[in-house]
């Protein structure tokens, strides 16, 4: 794979599990046992933890900061605000659309919720979800079956 950084000579554990070996395997099978259970981001340490012990690249798994930090930002707020603007007025009375979304309506002035709610968005679906799918099996998924698929 082009994204992969040379393992060191003397690395065993790191070749092994970049491989599809014994080792190699287990690890899959155990990140995504926990990955994919109400432990998602407890799985995504696991990941961090094979990143770190395989030696493989953060780019590889999307950790890469931008360049410009205050431009990034800054187009990311207006494009947020003008995209959900966008949806709302525009797209949603289209298609008949409830204005109110009800599976998450019980969150409006019920503050006992919130941190339940805001600890799902972020870090289970935003660190754990993302750093399990979207990084750890594309990661594998595309070593295993190259980038033809």
């Amino acid at each position: 794979m082009a994204n992969a950084a040379p393992v060191p000579a003397n690395d065993n554990l790191a070749r092994s599990l970049r491989g599809f070996g014994p080792l190699g395997i287990l690890a899959i099978f155990v990140i995504l046992l926990i990955g994919n259970s109400s432990l998602v981001p407890f799985g995504a340490l696991l990941v961090l933890a094979w990143v770190r012990w395989s030696h493989t690249p953060w780019r590889v798994f999307g950790y890469v900061g931008p360049k410009i930090w205050r431009g990034t930002l800054a187009v990311g707020i207006i494009f947020g605000i003008a995209f959900k603007f966008f949806m709302k007025a525009i797209v949603m009375p289209l298609f008949g659309a409830d204005p109110i979304n009800l599976a998450f309506h019980y969150l409006t002035g019920n503050r006992a919720a919130l941190p339940l709610a805001i600890w799902t968005m972020i870090v289970v679906a935003g660190f754990g979800e993302e750093t399990v799918v979207r990084g750890f099996l594309f990661e594998r998924f595309g070593k295993l079956f190259g980038s033809s698929l």
